[in-house]
């Protein structure tokens, strides 16, 4: 049986208590297993004295109020559920120091930071991975912050962000989006017509260019120069995760080329860009200028990743 690291009691067997152990936490009936929190970001966080929320902000740990509160849980999705708890601080030491313990210590933690530092992706965003010519490609993605992370071995990072706002309606091209691959700035172009077959979408470098093109209802052909790279086919209308996990999968990529660039080319077109009648359209919500500057400053004063936001 395992040993209950914070525990409340109730004489009304209706009372939604809180339980947590070393397996797993419990609200009221709903049991959650550890291995579908993002114990790795909770742990860095507590390491420096605050406690990670939603959207990657922080609020010092001394904050937190001894009697009750809502003290906010990450779960591997990036999402953060509030928890209702009658020892707020308590709860959230009892769940910091089990991540950490978790983690494999502090300097597990620390190394755990460091690498997500080199890699400009801030713990508590969610990283799947897909097959690569030349390796796993990692893929981590927050609609909400519209902002898309993708590298794998032998391919610089490729990055999307809206620093002014995302606008579909916008009559530039890139409709506020800005995409680089490693310190380049790409030349990014959405189009969207009423003939399906004529929808695309472009990106530019210096003697490269990229395109998106319809292929069938549920498909689209990458090209790299003319020249067909991969054929991506989006998830099912519905998609379920895969059995022991809880992300949703990524659209099925099918290589027809070799080069690393062209594959993880492939996993940011495939999760940043709609496929088959979709193409031409951009995966984000309408961000506005304020908005996104709000956003911005958030990532700046909450996380210690503001850089990269």
């Amino acid at each position: 049986m395992s040993q209950v690291l914070y525990g409340e009691r109730s004489w009304n067997p209706l009372a939604r208590t809180v339980e947590l152990t070393e397996e797993q936490l419990r609200r009221g009936g709903r049991t959650t297993p550890l291995g579908e929190l993002n114990l790795p970001a909770m742990a860095e966080a507590f390491r420096r004295g605050h406690w990670l929320g939603g959207g990657g902000a922080e609020r010092p740990f001394q904050r937190l109020p001894e009697g009750p509160g809502i003290v906010p849980v990450t779960r591997i999705t990036g999402t953060a559920t509030p928890v209702k708890v009658r020892q707020a601080a308590e709860f959230a030491r009892a769940l910091g120091e089990l991540a950490v313990r978790r983690c494999g210590g502090p300097g597990q933690v620390a190394a755990l930071a460091d690498r997500a530092r080199a890699e400009g992706v801030p713990l508590w965003i969610a990283r799947r991975f897909a097959p690569g010519p030349a390796g796993p490609i990692a893929v981590a993605v927050d609609r909400r912050l519209v902002r898309v992370d993708v590298w794998g071995p032998g391919a610089p990072v490729v990055r999307i962000r809206a620093p002014h706002g995302f606008r579909r309606d916008s009559p530039q091209p890139a409709k506020g989006l800005r995409l680089t691959v490693g310190d380049t700035t790409a030349q990014l172009s959405l189009d969207k017509k009423r003939r399906r077959s004529r929808s695309s979408v472009e990106v530019r470098l210096p003697g490269q260019r990229w395109v998106l093109k319809r292929e069938d209802a549920t498909s689209s052909w990458l090209l790299r120069d003319e020249r067909p790279v991969a054929l991506l086919t989006r998830p099912a209308r519905r998609p379920v995760p895969e059995p022991g996990s809880v992300l949703l999968p990524l659209s099925f990529v099918r290589y027809e080329s070799p080069d690393p660039l062209d594959a993880v080319m492939a996993q940011v077109f495939a999760v940043a860009f709609g496929l088959g009648d979709t193409t031409g359209l951009a995966r984000f919500r309408r961000t506005t200028a304020s908005l996104a500057r709000y956003l911005l400053r958030m990532q700046h004063r909450a996380t210690p990743f503001g850089l990269f936001a």
